[in-house]
């Protein structure tokens, strides 16, 4: 929680109040049988209140989210002159995975510098996917009257709209975090990313970096329960919506970034993931 506190301007007396204030939380709540997201939310949270900053990355959110747009004219372009505009649509959300404050990816030199957006939406254009589910996804889309994307980093919105586009003429819901955590897209974050010119725009009432249907709105959890297809984007989406019995109708899109999620799935770090869950 080190990274959120200095985030949010923390100075040293601040930064032990967290590390003391932390451990003591862990030690309450830690459960192996929880997942990541579960664990670390209420964390997140504390380290905010002790640092009197709700949202720590609101600057980078936003900076991210508007350098994006400035590139979203060539991600258009690129995907609608694909050979196959529905699958480079695909690798392009996932590409917008990258952008992560929480597992520091969006560091690209031993600098700190920024990642480069035109370069790694180029790679991972041409990148093998470890897990291929694209095929039965596309023949879902196309059956499908009704979609809920799941949405994940700020930023990412960006990225996501080419995909959100092509799932059409579906009715197409794209949710967005309640409140900020780490660099989670809220319905704000989205909306400066104009997700709403291509989807139903939605809160999820989750205060979590993940989807834990319990912790969610009653509006949500409707949708949820009737969508003919649910496209989850994100790590932390993928270790919460796992635990739930497979159906068939969640696909899960992201870039793994952890241990933990690589030796679950056999993969390495930085590997594609398309799966149907």
């Amino acid at each position: 929680m080190e990274t959120i506190a200095r985030a949010a301007g923390a100075g040293t007396e601040t930064l032990q109040k967290v590390a003391a204030s932390v451990v003591s939380e862990l030690n309450r709540v830690w459960n192996d049988d929880l997942s990541p997201p579960v664990v670390s939310a209420p964390l997140y949270h504390l380290t905010g209140r002790i640092c009197g900053c709700e949202d720590p990355y609101l600057s980078e959110k936003v900076s991210y989210t508007l350098e994006a747009l400035k590139f979203l004219p060539t991600i258009e372009a690129l995907v609608e002159g694909s050979s196959d505009p529905f699958e480079a649509a695909v690798r392009t959300a996932i590409a917008g995975n990258l952008i992560d404050f929480g597992t520091g990816v969006h560091k690209s030199g031993a600098d700190g510098s920024r990642i480069n957006l035109e370069k790694t939406l180029e790679k991972y254009l041409a990148k093998t996917l470890f897990r291929d589910d694209i095929p039965v996804l596309k023949e879902k889309v196309d059956k499908a009257d009704t979609i809920l994307v799941i949405g994940d980093n700020a930023g990412e919105t960006v990225f996501d709209r080419p995909l959100l586009k092509l799932l059409r003429p579906a009715e197409v819901v794209y949710a967005a975090r309640e409140t900020p955590i780490i660099n989670d897209a809220t319905v704000k974050d989205a909306r400066l990313a104009g997700v709403e010119e291509e989807a139903l725009l939605v809160s999820s009432g989750s205060r979590m970096p993940g989807v834990v249907l319990e912790d969610c709105s009653d509006t949500f959890r409707d949708i949820f329960q009737n969508a003919d297809l649910i496209i989850s984007k994100g790590q932390g989406n993928f270790e919460t919506l796992t635990e739930l019995s497979p159906d068939g109708r969640i696909f899960m899109l992201f870039t793994v970034k952890c241990p933990v999620a690589a030796d679950h799935l056999g993969a390495v770090m930085g590997d594609l993931v398309v799966m149907r869950w």
